[in-house]
């Protein structure tokens, strides 16, 4: 009986673990890196999440855990209610529509792709953003944050490849 509840448990982590390195990874968006100009940029780590989870194992990340990790930021962020649940489903839903394509591409080709829908999040926030609170701002810290998290994508690309190859190999 405990062998099999063991088991129901196991299977509802492994099931539950990309959800779980999203949420994870709103966390370390919350704390912010500071460049030596000054500039504060948070990398976009649960954009990364949503775009990886979403390209190798969707069927893990459905649209309303996708929509509860948005959620969930925009609550930490203290941002408009809906945004980033808004911004990371439409991201899900690009990734999922060009899923085929990328499945055995080069790393190089899925980077640029990260890289592009990294610069379409950022600049469809900063939009909704100053359309919400009804003044216009610089664009720089949304082309700052697709910067940072393009450059880092390839470490949390691997990270995230670890813990498929890891714990999800059997699910």
């Amino acid at each position: 009986m405990s062998m099999v509840f063991g088991s129901k448990i196991s299977n509802l982590f492994e099931i539950g673990l990309p959800f779980l390195v999203a949420i994870f990874c709103v966390m370390l968006t919350m704390l912010p890196l500071g460049l030596s100009s000054g500039i504060i940029v948070s990398p976009a780590f649960a954009l990364m999440a949503v775009f990886y989870w979403a390209l190798y194992r969707p069927e893990l990340m459905p649209p309303y855990a996708v929509f509860l990790v948005g959620l969930y930021y925009d609550l930490a962020s203290a941002g408009p209610l809906g945004l980033w649940a808004f911004i990371y489903l439409v991201v899900y839903g690009i990734v999922l529509s060009q899923r085929l394509f990328f499945i055995g591409r080069a790393f190089f080709a899925i980077w640029i792709a990260f890289g592009m829908i990294a610069l379409v999040a950022g600049l469809l926030a900063w939009a909704v953003s100053a359309l919400y609170y009804g003044s216009v701002v610089s664009p720089l810290p949304a082309f700052g944050q697709a910067l940072i998290s393009f450059v880092l994508y390839p470490l949390f690309g691997r990270i995230f490849g670890s813990i498929q190859r890891r714990f999800l190999s059997q699910v």
